[in-house]
């Protein structure tokens, strides 16, 4: 009887592990929190709340919300109340199907003030008109703060006043954000403009050989373009001039690159000659003897040290936002030239005195000591991009 018994079990047992479980595979509801009657009020004033919720494959039969400082506030789809407590409230939203599926939280803020007491300030407007613009055009941004306290709007902005408008002319899809900060705290929004690019033209321009140049310290004007140390110790300026005039005069650049990089190296003008420095100087149709410049502390467009190595140009061209700036500069004034000056700065990597030295000695017998960049050998070239403004 006992083995029978002992039978009977194991056979209910075996069954049992074979039915299948039931799983609960509906796809959980989705809901929204629709609007909120007020963001900012003070204790004891009523804030109303409203939400749905879709289900794709049952009914929406319950719902719950809930606040991060006060727990449990309705189970209603739309509901107003006055009991919030003072302080920074989450509020969380969720719903339920008729298979028993929660769907995912979703939040909102709500800030509730004591009447009398320290404010945090409140963003009212925050927004961009319009929303969508092509590269080159502008849009409007407006804000209207409430409270007492500092506004910044970043990128590019800074500090504003507690409500006002500014245009603004952003080249990519670009983010502002709002910034309003007191002693309670700081409030932000944000708001994003959308830019559509413009179509990309590419131009390369060769220097303008008769416009290009040497200039040496002592006054004597050359027409090849070395920049450095010649055989004689005297230093020497070159100088490139482009013709832009093939560029519509109401394109914006956007980058430019010099190209010097075939230009032959004369012995070691790296870094006896310290850094390869490149000027914005708008010289003319010729050169003057009087153009050449002893020392230009700052300002340059672009600056090159090649680190003790003096055998070689680097293989890239040079860009610069400085370039860019310039070449723009010159299109605007409608000028149908664009001309540089490049120089050897050896000043902000050696004093007078340990340059002097140290180039000497490393002259051998019979050796030249000229040391410089022969460029005109090396098809310099300005690479310009730009777009038209539709």
């Amino acid at each position: 009887m006992r083995k029978a018994a002992i039978a009977i079990l194991m056979l209910a047992l075996l069954v049992t592990g074979c039915a299948r479980s039931t799983v609960n595979t509906k796809l959980a509801p989705l809901a929204y929190i629709d609007s909120v009657s007020s963001p900012q009020v003070y204790t004891g004033e009523k804030v109303k709340f409203s939400g749905h919720a879709i289900s794709s494959e049952g009914q929406v039969i319950g719902y719950n919300w809930r606040s991060s400082i006060n727990g449990n506030l309705s189970q209603l789809a739309s509901f107003e109340t006055d009991s919030l407590t003072a302080g920074q409230h989450t509020i969380w939203f969720k719903a339920q199907d008729n298979y028993g599926n929660w769907s995912n939280e979703v939040g909102t803020n709500v800030t509730v003030l004591i009447p009398g007491g320290p404010e945090k300030m409140s963003i009212k407007v925050f927004t961009a008109t319009p929303p969508e613009i092509k590269e080159g055009e502008w849009s409007t941004l407006t804000w209207d703060v409430g409270g007492s306290g500092t506004v910044r709007i970043d990128p590019d902005i800074g500090g504003v006043s507690m409500s006002g408008s500014r245009s603004v002319q952003p080249i990519k899809d670009t983010v502002y954000t709002i910034y309003a900060r007191n002693d309670e705290g700081t409030m932000t929004a944000n708001t994003r403009i959308l830019v559509t690019p413009l179509h990309v033209y590419t131009t390369t321009l060769y220097s303008v050989a008769a416009e290009d140049g040497t200039v040496r310290k002592d006054k004597v004007v050359l027409d090849g373009v070395m920049v450095g140390q010649n055989d004689m110790q005297i230093q020497m300026q070159g100088f490139l001039s482009f013709d832009i005039s093939s560029i519509p005069r109401n394109a914006i650049i956007k980058d430019v690159d010099l190209d010097i990089s075939k230009s032959v190296v004369i012995n070691s003008p790296f870094p006896w000659q310290g850094s390869l420095n490149i000027y914005n100087q708008q010289y003319g149709s010729s050169l003057r003897p009087s153009d050449y410049m002893i020392i230009v502390p700052a300002g340059y467009l672009y600056s090159w040290n090649y680190n003790y190595v003096a055998t070689m140009m680097p293989s890239t061209p040079f860009t610069s936002p400085d370039f860019v700036a310039t070449v723009q500069k010159q299109l605007d004034a409608g000028s149908n030239r664009y001309q540089i000056r490049l120089q050897f700065e050896k000043y902000y990597y050696y004093s007078r005195a340990d340059y002097t030295a140290q180039f000497y000695s490393t002259v051998k017998s019979g050796e030249s000591s000229a040391n410089y960049l022969d460029i005109s050998t090396g098809n310099a070239k300005l690479i310009v991009r730009y777009v038209i403004p539709e």
